[in-house]
Order: structure tokens, then sequence, then C-alpha cells
């Protein structure tokens, strides 16, 4: 095996969370490579927002953010079931919206400046195992041909597709993973100086006539800037898995649904009036239930969606998914440093580097944002029991606003 061959950090997926390891990694002076599936680095296009944390200013530079992004208010607007009432609440710490690939290019060029090496088209098949350890991993590369690399970390930050995460059997289809229609528009009929706020909308469990049985869910609006907008709808699974009064849709049937809450939807509906679609696909997102298990074997972690580490509200994991990577890569070149130098084995320094995971464990979940993001776990499955489960339908719902308002306040 050459020295080209040998990373200390094997990242899959060039997303934040991917991007940040890598950057981390190569700060406190290790190897890192990154395998992307994709053409670019994170190559869907999409909205965003997030809120401007340390951690961005540390990966990115100081107000690389706000020079990108569009300050929010912090406004969110929530709507009752065909919008008959409504609830704004307001976070304090500063919001800004952008446009995705901006923002990933940035984290490209600071990678690139480290010496991180980034691989696309290069596709991760499956985990490299020696001794019961994770050694490193095997892929297809852009010529079709299956290569190997191997590490003394393997980090999966494949999001939802979570494929280091799934071949460990972590239950993502069951248990995990929600889907979500995601959609950029331009020419939106919406002023940002009037609608400045992200928009919510409630959909109830038989509120709609022509899919009765459809999932709770809940319509969105992020808006941007020059009268674009990332528009979508969330289905809330956590609850709608186990309730009777609910048939789990197909693909085919979400799109049409999703078509006729475009059309015809009590207050949704107007953003659309004139607007073009200029992307459009359903896709997953992992916020039914965070993954317990997010080191499923000696050599591996799970980072951000892989392991469900989100706002599971539907708000962005952008900034969970970059504090996790921040952590692990941190914690685990402390004793690297220490390892790196003895002559052993790849398999023997990866097992001892993580015969200390549980204490690793211990402090990630004292990290302060571990503890809240698990705050907001709760909160939702509470809420989502309360409302979409016992009141379910938009009778209920409305009848009780005063009381799912007062809930919404402290998410």
């Amino acid at each position: 095996m050459t020295d080209s061959e040998f990373y200390n950090f094997v990242i899959v997926g060039a997303g934040p969370a991917g991007l940040t390891a890598g950057i981390v990694a190569a700060r406190n002076g290790f190897s890192a490579i990154i395998l992307e599936k994709g053409e670019i680095a994170s190559p869907k296009p999409r909205g965003e927002g997030m809120a401007h944390g340390k951690i961005v200013d540390d990966i990115l530079g100081k107000d690389y953010l706000p020079s990108i992004g569009l300050k929010s208010n912090g406004g969110r607007v929530w709507h009752s079931p065909g919008d008959l009432q409504i609830t704004t609440t307001y976070k304090e710490y500063p919001h800004y919206f952008f446009e995705w690939r901006e923002f990933i290019d940035r984290f490209v060029e600071v990678a690139q400046d480290l010496g991180v090496k980034i691989l696309l088209k290069c596709e991760v098949i499956e985990p490299i195992e020696k001794e019961s350890t994770c050694i490193g991993v095997k892929y297809k590369d852009a010529s079709g041909s299956i290569q190997e690399l191997h590490g003394n970390v393997v980090l999966d930050c494949s999001g939802y597709s979570a494929v280091l995460g799934r071949h460990y059997g972590i239950p993502y289809d069951e248990e995990i993973i929600c889907p979500i229609v995601k959609c950029l528009i331009s020419k939106a009929n919406i002023d940002i100086k009037e609608t400045p706020d992200l928009q919510f909308y409630f959909i109830g469990n038989g509120d709609l006539e022509y899919s009765p049985r459809f999932p709770q869910c809940v319509a969105y609006l992020f808006p941007l800037a020059n009268k674009r907008a990332e528009v979508g709808l969330m289905l809330r699974m956590a609850q709608a898995r186990s309730m009777k009064t609910v048939t789990i849709p197909s693909e085919d049937e979400i799109m049409k649904v999703w078509d006729e809450i475009k059309k015809s939807y009590p207050g949704y509906s107007v953003f659309f009036k004139g607007a073009k679609i200029d992307y459009e696909e359903l896709t997953w997102l992992p916020n039914a239930k965070m993954v317990e298990n997010y080191s499923p074997i000696s050599g591996v972690i799970l980072i951000g969606d892989s392991a469900a580490f989100v706002n599971p509200f539907g708000s962005s994991g952008l900034l969970y998914s970059m504090e996790m990577a921040n952590f692990w890569v941190n914690i685990l070149t402390t004793d690297l440093k220490e390892l790196s130098g003895q002559k052993k084995e790849i398999s023997e320094v990866n097992k001892k580097l993580f015969e200390s995971i549980d204490e690793y464990k211990k402090k990630f979940e004292e990290f302060e944002v571990y503890e809240q993001v698990k705050g907001y776990y709760s909160l939702i499955g509470a809420f989502e029991y309360k409302i979409f489960n016992r009141l379910r339908t938009a009778e209920k719902i409305n009848k009780k606003w005063d009381y799912i308002a007062s809930l919404l306040k402290q998410a």
C-alpha cells in the first residue's frame, strides 16, 4: 500500500458536514480525503438559511455568511390548517438566507487551500474491515473501476443516503427519514419587505379531500432575494407510521398532492401565482428520530444528517452538522496525535483510538449543541403526538390553536 492510498480521515460526502470535517482535520495537521458521488460538491440546488454561529466564522472566515446572505429578522409564521389562524414567533440569533452554490463553493475553496483532497464522481460501496474494525472504504471511481482507500477514521457524511449507516443496519427507512418535496421558484408572488419570514402551513391527516389518508404534513416557504424562494412539503412521519388513519403514500401520490397544494391550498398557493419553477424534486429528510448508535463499529462515525443530527422542526441542520463534524474531528485528532507515530497496523491504531469511544460519546452528549438537538427532538415528539395524532384534523387543531401557539413559542 502506497502513502497515496492512506489518509487519516476518509470522509464520505462533500456537503457541509464532510467539508467541515476535512477542513478541521487539515488544520489539525492530519490528512483528509473526501469522496463525493456527484459531479460537484453537494450538487443538488436549493435555497437555504442558517444561524450565524461562531462555527460558521471559524470554518468559512469571519463574516463570510453575512457577505453572501440576506439577513432575516428571525421570524417564523405558523399557519393553522386552512390558513384560518396565524402565530408568529421570533428567534433572537442572527439568521441569513443565501444561495447554496456560493455557500458550498466557499467550503471547497477553504478545504482545497488546506490540501484536503476531494474526489468527485466517486461512489462509496462498502467499508473495509479487519478484526471487527473499519480501516477504509471501497468505492467506484468515475471510470467505474473499484478502488480502495484506507484510513484511521471513516466519517459518513453522506446525508440521508447514509451509505455506511445503512450498511450497519441503522433503520433509516423504517424510523428516521421523512419524505420532503424541495422546490426553488423565481418570480415568486412575494415581496420580501412585506413577507421576510419563514412560512409554515400545517396540514392535518384527513384535511385533503383529494387524498384523505395522506399523512400530516407542513408546507413551507423560505424567502430569498430577488423574488426567489425555496418552497416545499415536509411529511411528518414520526407519528404517521403507527396511525390507522394514514396510508403511507407512494412517491407519485406525494407529487400529485404537492401539485394540488401549489394550485389551491389556502394562503400558500398565492406565492405561486406567476412564479417559475426552477428546480423540484422529492427527497428525504432525516428528522423523525435521532440515530442513537452513531458509531456503529470501531473506526466509523456517522455525522450530521447521517446521524439525524438536525433540527427536527424542519429548520436547517447545517449548523448542527458543522458542529458535530468539528467536535468529532477535534476529539479524535487529540488522541490520534499520540498514536500516529507508533509503528502499528492501521487496524491496531484504529482499534486503540476507538477504545475510548464511550468516553468520547459521553463528552459529546454533554456538549451544549447535542443537548439542544436532543431537546428539540423531545419537544417535537410531544408536539406531534398531541397535535398530529391526538387532535389530527383541521377542525380540532384550529379549536386548540391557542394551546398550539404556546408550544410553538417554545420551539
